[in-house]
């Protein structure tokens, strides 16, 4: 037997050792160091390609095969195109390429309403959403058109099961509801104000669809069909009249209603008598109500009024009425805590205001 195999031992030590020392690895060739490198986890070439910029990414995933699956996959994972930085182009590459618009995770797009697109994008914007079935989250800013055609998929079996957020500039109509039938982990919905034109039905939308939707702002139509049986939390109406019949639909939701911005016509005594008994967790509050500003009834008396019905809501901690903010303050009395609601409101909202621990990247920093 070769004695550059065996095992030497020295008599007068108690150590071993090799007579002939494995020399480190150096690789002779590029396709030597391919091959080790090929034998890294996966994690750890992920985590390298992780730190490179878009630019490097894109050599990297066209150089190398062991690196192009993941270059591509951080490369397209989160997307910001717009007409602005001329990148729009990407969204034909994604619809030619449907294994790569897989990887998208976070997709905005926002179109300049001066230059607006031709036909063929948006057929191609249509045809990578339909492949785009890992999306989290979605932003589409198409301009002043209404192409929420894109949203119907070519493919019926399409789901969005990890959508939790989708901000659109279209209203709500029958593409939108049907898009929304396919997105099951829902969250946040925003939508354009815009009405329904025309005296056409609103369009259907089953009772199972967007079970965890917290989150909704768009136009007082949609909330008839978008709140009933859902766990709503915040909602911002930025057209139409809210009623008081409307209000009843609003205490449909599952959810406890926190946020609430409307616009109303109604008489606000009365209106906001409403709100307290049919949502009685109201935290914030914030109504648009230009007839009462400028009406004669905004007097001491009528500011008492108002004063007096917001103390009828337990849970409210801040109202603004058309730009005017009432401030409050907490009286204890022995076990007992009462809100007491100022019967003169300031002209601004001001900053000192807001509680100290209002976390502004939640839900209810949309209020101002």
């Amino acid at each position: 037997m070769s004695t550059d195999s065996v095992q030497i031992v020295d008599p007068t030590y108690s150590s071993c050792y090799f007579k002939s020392p494995i020399p480190p690895f150096t690789p002779s060739s590029p396709s030597q160091l391919i091959m080790s490198i090929s034998h890294l986890p996966v994690e750890l070439l992920n985590l390298v390609c992780s730190n490179l910029s878009p630019p490097d990414l894109a050599a990297l995933s066209s150089t190398s095969s062991l690196f192009y699956p993941i270059a591509q996959r951080i490369l397209y994972r989160n997307l910001d195109l717009s007409s602005s930085q001329h990148n729009l182009s990407v969204i034909v590459t994604l619809s030619k390429k449907p294994s790569v618009a897989h990887f998208v995770r976070t997709l905005s797009v926002t179109v300049d309403s001066a230059l607006p697109p031709f036909r063929p994008f948006y057929r191609a914007l249509a045809n990578a959403l339909s492949a785009m079935s890992e999306l989290t989250t979605l932003h589409l800013s198409l301009g002043d058109t209404n192409p929420s055609w894109v949203l119907a998929s070519s493919t019926r079996h399409i789901t969005y099961p990890r959508l939790h957020s989708l901000t659109s500039s279209f209203p709500f109509d029958a593409h939108v509801t049907n898009f929304l039938e396919r997105t099951p982990a829902l969250e946040r919905l925003e939508l354009d104000t815009a009405p329904v034109s025309g005296t056409a039905p609103l369009p259907h939308l089953s009772h199972t669809a967007i079970p965890r939707l917290v989150h909704f702002m768009g136009s007082c139509q949609a909330v008839k069909v978008i709140v009933p049986g859902r766990p709503l939390e915040s909602i911002h109406i930025h057209d139409g009249d809210l009623t008081e019949d409307e209000v009843a639909c609003l205490a449909q939701s599952t959810g406890h209603i926190a946020v609430l911005g409307a616009i109303t016509s109604a008489l606000l005594v009365p209106f906001l008598q409403s709100l307290a008994r049919h949502l009685p967790y109201l935290a914030y509050l914030r109504l648009m109500a230009p007839f009462h500003v400028s009406s004669k009834q905004s007097d001491d008396t009528f500011y008492e009024q108002v004063a007096t019905t917001l103390t009828s809501m337990p849970q409210l901690l801040d109202f603004e009425l058309s730009g005017m903010h009432w401030a409050s303050s907490c009286q204890v009395n022995g076990a007992s805590q009462k809100r007491v609601w100022q019967a003169v409101p300031m002209s601004t909202v001001p900053d000192h205001h807001i509680e100290d621990n209002w976390d502004f990247t939640s839900d209810y920093a949309y209020v101002y």
